[in-house]
């Protein structure tokens, strides 16, 4: 089957190209629908409109939604947000805005201004266009990146056969049945794709290997409709190539960044513990360790430990226990609290066999199980706070 036209980008996506999906909806874009793209924001506080008008440029690169502010009353209103200043109102900062983030900016005649205005605002930054337009695209992307209430679930195996993929894609479903909108991703770099555990056919909608030549900041409305579903659950995987493209951690972190506006559940497929990108785990807020029962894997899972942040971690055991297994033993080696047991289910093989692993969630004793697995109210408290 062909890979999906994508209008004018020459089959490859690249931010800021118009999508064109042939045929019906069928795409993350219907879970979503009426659910607007959630974007990080900051405060333009200035009157001259032609330098609102070059932010506002460099904004629209970054993904932010810039809110325009005329007066100093009204700027200060927004002291918990990101505040460019232009050089035509520095003057005007006073007390009001002590402690606030402050970057201030204006064209190269007005430089003198703006340094001058810093040297009286501790901590303000200093951005003059042209030559420091990269630097605050690049600032202000960064203030996409924790946008979002999508609540992140990282799951990772500490050794061979865990079930990561397995989990996760249940979990996900799980998530989707509970009303929530999800995405199910695929970052393990050695995973044979999702599909085929998940549909017996190609799913229609794209994958990893469409997004392999992306350029700039990925937007969430557009990720949302290039998205194939597996049982109402969006799923970012390979399509037609598993393993011809591996995303780097810069493409991870973006997909992350687009995605938490867009969806409210995301469980990440990690693969092996060892080479998940330190950026994509601080972004999860449930961190799930998954490690097989068989005593040859857990010997070997147990010297794999997330070391310093191990705290974070909750250890899911999985696969057969061996009589006499202690699974309290088995986490105290690996030095991660112990989060539960997932034991191996026949109807869970079988489904996974023939593509259709999601619906093993009829059964309510799987349901409660992944529920109660990948539930830690707890850390979600923490990220909350």
């Amino acid at each position: 089957m062909p890979a999906p036209a994508l209008g004018a980008s020459g089959g490859k996506f690249r931010a800021g190209e118009p999508l064109g999906m042939p045929g019906p909806a069928r795409s993350a874009g219907n879970a979503a629908t009426g659910r607007p793209a959630e974007l990080a924001g900051a405060i333009v506080f200035s009157r001259d409109v032609e330098l609102s008008q070059v932010l506002a440029s460099v904004a629209v690169g970054a993904g932010i939604a810039l809110a325009p502010c005329r007066n100093a009353d009204q700027a200060a209103e927004h002291l918990q947000e990101v505040i460019l200043v232009g050089s035509d109102c520095v003057a005007e900062i006073d007390a009001r805005f002590a402690g606030s983030t402050l970057v201030l900016t204006g064209q190269e005649e007005h430089q003198d201004v703006l340094w001058r205005a810093a040297a009286s605002c501790p901590g303000a930054r200093v951005a003059v266009l042209p030559q420091a337009g990269a630097w605050l695209g690049e600032y202000l992307g960064e203030l996409g990146l924790h946008c979002g209430k999508a609540h992140t679930t990282i799951v990772a195996g500490a050794g061979g056969g865990a079930g990561t993929s397995t989990f996760a894609a249940l979990l996900a479903a799980t998530a989707t049945l509970d009303g929530y909108r999800t995405l199910l991703l695929d970052a393990d770099p050695h995973s044979p794709g999702l599909w085929p555990m998940l549909r017996a056919r190609e799913p229609d909608g794209l994958g990893w290997e469409d997004l392999e030549n992306s350029r700039g900041q990925l937007s969430p409305s557009q990720l949302a409709e290039i998205l194939p579903l597996s049982q109402g659950t969006a799923v970012l995987s390979w399509v037609r190539s598993p393993g011809c493209f591996v995303p780097s951690e810069a493409l991870l972190t973006e997909v992350l960044a687009a995605s938490r506006r867009i969806y409210e559940r995301i469980i990440i497929d990690a693969g092996h513990l060892i080479g998940v990108p330190a950026s994509v785990v601080a972004l999860a807020n449930t961190r799930l360790l998954m490690l097989s029962a068989r005593p040859g894997a857990a010997r070997e899972g147990t010297g794999q430990r997330p070391g310093v942040h191990a705290a974070a971690w909750r250890l899911v055991l999985s696969g057969k226990l061996a009589p006499g297994t202690d699974t309290r033993v088995l986490a105290q080696r690996a030095g991660i609290e112990l989060g539960g047991y997932f034991p191996p289910k026949r109807r869970i093989e079988r489904a996974t066999a023939e593509g259709s692993l999601m619906t093993v969630l009829v059964s309510r004793s799987i349901r409660r199980t992944v529920t109660r697995l990948g539930t830690f109210d707890r850390y979600e408290s923490e990220s909350a706070a």
